[in-house]
């Protein structure tokens, strides 16, 4: 069980490879992960989550998460809307204009991509695009 935790997509009945069975001891690891509720591929599973592996309900709820940066332990970051961010990217940081070596980038329709140095900036700056949305999975590291 990777250090996230483990409730993750690699363990969700929504997740294609599991064939509906939440905890599956033995996932179709030759299907592609696949979240039949939120129809979306995530990149790693294991390291991706949302609230509604806890409530099971089809109804959507909050955000998808992934690990984000480990900044003194594992921290989840919210995607943007259907769009995951993307670590370990070095770059210049979108709200402290500090370079970095090892971010957060997500690719945005303005342009280039907006960069960050840590979990915390990105969250700020995902914050402001998204008012009134919450993400409660996120709050640990504030």
């Amino acid at each position: 069980m990777p250090n996230g935790g483990p409730d993750n997509c690699g363990t969700c009945g929504f997740n294609r490879r599991n064939r509906g069975i939440w905890r599956n001891p033995q996932p179709d690891e030759t299907v592609t992960a696949y979240c039949e509720l939120r129809g979306i591929h995530p990149t790693g599973d294991h390291w991706t989550y949302c609230e509604n592996w806890h409530t099971r309900m089809r109804k959507i709820a909050g955000p998808v998460y992934k690990s984000g940066l480990y900044e003194g332990g594992y921290h989840r970051i919210p995607w943007h809307g259907d769009v995951e961010p993307e670590l370990n990217v070095s770059g210049t940081c979108h709200e402290c204009r500090q370079p970095f070596d090892d971010g957060i980038s997500i690719p945005t329709v303005e342009g280039a991509p907006a960069e960050f140095c840590s979990n915390r900036h990105y969250f700020q700056w995902w914050q402001r695009q998204h008012p009134g949305e919450e993400a409660p999975m996120s709050h640990g590291f504030l």
